[in-house]
């Protein structure tokens, strides 16, 4: 015994009408779980490396591999913590660090370098040249988290 899509209902009006409904709620579900971010691009501004003219070329190597590992942990910050427009701390965070034995520096101790990158960043930190846009999923609006 098959019982008809149609004589139970579902083919006519309401069917339509939920199919409609469900193509909206699917839709407004995306449309609400797209979010556009601004996050740090991936290239560090020239006054954030901050090259001396005086270094060496070991000196200019090691410092611009140690601005980029700051820069990408900046990088991150962009996403979780801070965000474009938001004025950053006096003190840098935790969460901005490198390892100094992966990523010495040559000027100065390993304290020193991070305070004078984190004071770099402070810089260049709202200029809208140094992000980018990007449209990430995010579901935290349905338990209250925003991203």
């Amino acid at each position: 015994m098959v019982i008809s899509m149609a004589r139970v209902g579902y083919g006519g009006t309401f069917g339509f009408f939920i199919g409609l409904a469900s193509i909206i709620l699917a839709s407004l579900f995306v449309y609400k779980s797209v979010a556009q971010v601004m996050v740090l691009g991936p290239e560090p501004p020239a006054e954030y490396l901050n090259v001396q003219s005086s270094w060496t070329a070991k000196q200019r190597q090691s410092e611009e591999k140690l601005a980029r590992a700051y820069w990408e942990t900046a990088r991150t910050l962009s996403r979780a913590a801070y965000h474009f427009t938001d004025r950053l701390p006096d003190d840098p965070p935790g969460a901005f660090s490198v390892d100094a034995k992966s990523y010495p520096s040559v000027l100065e101790p390993a304290s020193s370098a991070r305070a004078r990158y984190w004071r770099n960043l402070q810089k260049v930190w709202n200029d809208p040249n140094n992000w980018e846009t990007t449209y990430e999923w995010h579901t935290g609006w349905l338990t209250g988290r925003s991203y």
